[in-house]
């Protein structure tokens, strides 16, 4: 393929004068030194980090090893990077099983850096379990080259601390989850006006603030691109110009955001868990951070739908999907999907008992360790056929550690809300450019929001878009 040659010899010469020194490593043998099946598996848990998480995973090693003891799995704490990934790809020096975003999975499938498993879908039976929408995201031409692992759509998180103070729960104890995005600037000009903490935060660096945005925008009936023939070209519209205003008069009207306008999606999570501010976008994992970070107690923390904008009702939607290196044999694609399945990452019509130990054994463990919220529950990747999902909703109501009137309206996935995966190329580049908008409108109450998002329009399609 010729991207791929190019991006080979640029990264032969990036190498060459040491600018990759460290990432090329031996290539992962197939086979290990007694003939047993090699399988590297990556994000594998940290020891030091995670103490409880690392001992489960290796005991499930052990397990997994007894009733296959012709493949041994070979621990990898790599986890995907988009600054590392090209040189380990090049250089073979992937896990054989990898996880990535869904925003990658266009580029690593055309550059050739995913095993193609169709074979081995259909073989075990989950090739039509997969619901629609996401296979047409892993395929190409009939051949299938990744494994969902999970989904996500962001949702509202709710302090429940301020908003007590704030009066604004129901009489029966359950938060008022704001239904629109009118009602999230009313009550967050209300939590400031009554506690004196920000209402509402919103991240605007290293790109949290672009990807929290294009949610927003799409709510105001924003767009960002549109595909012309063989071209791509900027099309910000008058939409993306209102959900810009709405961020700047909170700041300006309101003064219901915080006065540091430097933040991350790091500090969003900081900035609410330590009751410093009442809401922020967020998705499921986000979620844990309020916990494992910040000791959040699970009975103040709500969670929402996202809010209906006036133009539409829809939120983002991503998630993660399993690759298997492109150098891989077949016995190693083959020992993956063994352990995919051992551990419960990957579909079943009826769950054998190890996936179904191993399913225990990880709720259990993020149970006792109290870093997790064990209850939300997200969409299925699969269609009804399957029988993982139903096990772990199972799984939650055993181990659940939040009171689901807390988090009922995201749980509830009404009909009238549309999922939206994220801008379909640039998606970064477009992510930097917006935090730059936000910025601007958030430090300067005298900045034309059309005029800002003009410039950055042009400056996506001269710099990007023109590119591709």
């Amino acid at each position: 393929m010729k991207t791929k040659k190019i991006l080979s010899l640029v990264i032969a010469a990036v190498m060459a004068v040491g600018g990759l020194s460290g990432c090329g490593t031996e290539k992962n043998a197939s086979v290990t030194k007694d003939g047993k099946v090699a399988l590297t598996v990556g994000n594998w848990p940290d020891k030091e980090a995670n103490p409880q998480e690392y001992e489960a995973k290796m005991e499930e090693k052990t397990r997994f090893e007894e009733k296959y003891p012709d493949i041994e799995v070979v621990p990898d704490n790599w986890a995907y990077d988009i600054q590392t990934f090209a040189a380990k790809a090049e250089g073979e020096t992937l896990p054989i099983i990898y996880n990535t975003f869904f925003t990658e999975a266009k580029k690593i499938i055309d550059l050739g850096y995913a095993a193609d498993i169709t074979d081995a879908m259909k073989e075990y039976g989950y090739y039509d379990v997969v619901s629609d929408e996401i296979m047409n995201e892993i395929s190409r031409d009939d051949k299938v080259y990744m494994i969902p692992a999970n989904v996500y759509t962001l949702g509202l998180v709710m302090n429940l601390n301020l908003f007590r103070e704030a009066g604004l729960m129901n009489a029966d104890g359950t938060p008022m989850f704001p239904q629109t995005f009118d009602e999230v600037r009313s009550m967050a000009k209300t939590i400031h006006d009554k506690t004196g903490k920000a209402g509402f935060v919103f991240p605007t660096t290293q790109n949290g603030g672009g990807w929290n945005f294009t949610a927003l925008a799409w709510n105001f009936g924003g767009t960002f691109m549109k595909e012309n023939g063989d071209k791509w070209e900027a099309a910000f519209n008058q939409g993306t110009t209102d959900a810009l205003q709405w961020l700047q008069d909170m700041m300006w009207e309101d003064g219901s955001m915080p006065a540091t306008t430097l933040v991350s999606n790091d500090d969003t999570s900081k900035l609410v868990g330590t009751d410093q501010a009442a809401m922020m976008f967020a998705h499921p994992g986000q979620v844990d951070l309020l916990v494992s970070q910040y000791g959040m107690n699970t009975e103040n923390i709500g969670y929402a739908a996202m809010p209906a904008g006036p133009d539409r009702h829809v939120t983002l939607m991503g998630g993660n999907y399993y690759a298997i290196a492109p150098q891989a044999t077949a016995e190693q694609i083959d020992a993956a999907f063994k352990w995919l399945e051992f551990t419960g990452a990957t579909p079943a019509i009826t769950l054998t008992e190890d996936a179904k130990e191993s399913l225990r054994e990880q709720y259990k463990t993020k149970y006792d360790e109290n870093r997790y919220i064990i209850g939300i529950k997200d969409l299925s990747i699969w269609t009804d056929k399957e029988a993982t999902q139903k096990y772990k909703e199972e799984l939650i109501e055993e181990f659940r550690n939040i009171d689901e009137k807390n988090i009922s309206s995201y749980n509830e996935k009404k009909d009238e809300i549309e999922y939206q995966t994220e801008e379909k190329i640039c998606a970064q580049d477009l992510y930097g450019l917006l935090d730059s908008c936000i910025q601007e409108v958030l430090t300067n109450k005298d900045a034309d929001c059309g005029e800002v998002l003009n410039k950055a329009a042009s400056d996506f399609q001269n710099n990007f878009l023109n590119n591709m």
